[in-house]
């Protein structure tokens, strides 16, 4: 059982060059931050095409809290980000999640293909299973709503606490605030209006539902 995440820049061919070169150099950040601080990572991400990118997550990997690091790494520009999930029926290669092949990446694709008409889609999962793909797909398409109107110190914020909270860290609204340089009542007031309380949720049922089929897979 993998996760192979593919991931496809939004509207990249109608940015002026100067913008295409720089959404590009900061994809490549993004997957080196990825590729650098993750252990399970079965083939490192990289940008196969000048506007895609791909990679390969073991079964013990977080594909979800990867998508939403490469689109917080990501900001300005969009990105829509395909999980598929299943197995891989080619040697693969951990330099680079290229030339591995299967139904976990026969899934991403097809999810990825599927999220273009939707220009409000932004992560998606893709599995053989159809209930856990809608369920959680209709749960990833409302935090989508939330998200869609957020301000970049809204993102900032949500993201931060998310990292917190996934770590272990014990971060209060008021250490933020100090590490920001805002009072405590802004960024109560910022994670509300952004409702940050009700995208967790909608973000760790997701990655609960997806490790459990992981787990049954076994």
């Amino acid at each position: 059982m993998y996760y192979a995440i593919i991931g496809d820049m939004i509207g990249s061919r109608r940015l002026a060059p100067n913008a295409r070169i720089d959404a590009q150099d900061r994809l490549n950040s993004a997957l080196s931050a990825i590729n650098c601080g993750a252990g399970d990572i079965a083939a490192k991400f990289l940008i196969t095409l000048g506007d895609e990118f791909q990679g390969l997550l073991t079964e013990t990997g977080d594909p979800v809290f990867a998508a939403l690091k490469i689109m917080h790494e990501f900001r300005p520009y969009g990105i829509r980000i395909a999980i598929g999930m299943g197995t891989v029926t080619t040697p693969i290669d951990p330099a680079a999640a290229i030339g591995a092949d299967g139904p976990a990446f026969y899934n991403a694709r097809r999810m990825v293909e599927g999220m273009k008409p939707d220009h409000s889609a932004r992560i998606r999962v893709a599995a053989d299973d159809p209930a856990l793909e809608y369920g959680v797909n209709t749960i990833l398409a409302l935090c989508d709503k939330l998200t869609a109107g957020w301000t970049d110190k809204q993102e900032a914020l949500c993201f931060r606490m998310l990292s917190a909270r996934l770590s272990g860290e014990k971060l209060t609204q008021t250490a933020l605030a100090q590490m920001t340089g805002v009072g405590q009542s802004t960024v109560n007031s910022q994670l509300t209006a952004a409702g940050f309380n009700e995208w967790f949720r909608g973000i760790m049922l997701v990655r609960e539902m997806i490790s459990e089929r992981s787990a049954d897979n076994k």
